[in-house]
């Protein structure tokens, strides 16, 4: 990814850091680094969402094409990108993502990749063009979501070693709260 350490690569060095070193940072740090996981996984989420809207477009191009219909995709992108209400219950962590206006490096890097593999114009490409950009478009959203759980893995596990730390009094909220005011 370069020669500086990314956000991502960040995470992905958290995910991998033994339990006693997560044991053994400070409070602070621990609430820095889930800080950046919990950016970080805001952006994968967000790619996620990028790149099965562009998924979800040349299917239907695909699918209208075969069936010989005369209708214009531009009409179906409205019933093409609607979610579909969720069958259960999710963390509020997965409810609204709102891009951060400040990329990560990755989110960048993956959103050049996604304007190459697949454009947003899909009426002009060839099916056999629509069909590789779909296949690349997939092997991108693997990569994103393999991230992204890497990512989630990291959140759970340093809120987990703060609620322990919570419970058995080695930190308090007094103590959050004058980390704050330190900051402002």
């Amino acid at each position: 990814m370069g020669t500086q350490a990314t956000r991502l690569d960040r995470v992905l060095a958290a995910a991998r850091r033994p339990d006693s070193e997560v044991e053994a940072l400070e409070v602070t740090a621990i609430r820095r680094e889930r800080g950046e996981a919990l950016r970080e996984e805001s952006e994968l989420s967000y790619l996620r969402r990028v790149l099965h809207g562009r998924i979800d477009i040349i299917d239907a191009e695909l699918r209208r094409r075969a069936a010989g219909s005369a209708a214009p995709l531009v009409e179906s992108l409205a019933a093409i990108l609607a979610d579909e209400p969720p069958a259960n219950a999710r963390s509020p962590r997965h409810m609204d993502i709102v891009p951060d206006p400040d990329p990560g490096e990755y989110r960048s890097q993956m959103e050049e990749r996604i304007d190459a593999a697949g454009p947003a114009i899909v009426l002009d490409l060839s099916d056999e063009r629509l069909a590789e950009a779909r296949l690349t478009l997939k092997e991108y959203e693997r990569e994103v979501s393999e991230y992204r759980r890497i990512a989630q893995g990291v959140i759970d596990r340093f809120a987990a070693e703060l609620a322990r730390r919570y419970r058995e009094g080695q930190a308090t909220v007094d103590d959050l709260l004058n980390e704050e005011q330190k900051m402002e």
